[in-house]
């Protein structure tokens, strides 16, 4: 079964995101900010993380960052957020993709599912 890790501070659209990806039969592990992410991924090895970007504690710019600073974790990354980022921040973090918040479900489902297929 493949591990999808999801960050963000907004607990009632993590649960969301796991309740629809655990239909999909993927397991789901949620951290509610950047730093309790990378604490979480020293046991974790997930196959795909969809991280939010505006967070307290340590945002997702910042969480991507470290993620791609640390040469054993290796998963695509999906960005989430109500704002556009600047495109520069995707090329430059290698972003697998973005979805613009409110999202579909279908666009969700579609999504995750093209980046954990391979």
């Amino acid at each position: 079964m493949k591990t999808v890790l999801v960050v963000d501070d907004e607990q009632d659209i993590a649960e969301a995101i796991q309740a629809i990806l655990e239909e999909e039969q993927l397991r789901v592990v949620i951290c509610g900010n950047g730093r309790e992410a990378l604490a979480r991924l020293k046991d974790e090895k997930p196959d795909l993380a969809i991280i939010d970007v505006m967070m307290p504690v340590m945002n997702g710019y910042e969480t991507i960052d470290a993620i791609r600073k640390d040469g054993t974790l290796h998963f695509p990354i999906l960005v989430m957020s109500a704002i556009q980022p600047p495109k520069a921040k995707a090329e430059e973090q290698q972003w697998a993709g973005f979805l613009k918040k409110p999202f579909s479900l279908r666009d969700l489902v579609d999504t995750v599912e093209r980046l954990t297929s391979s």
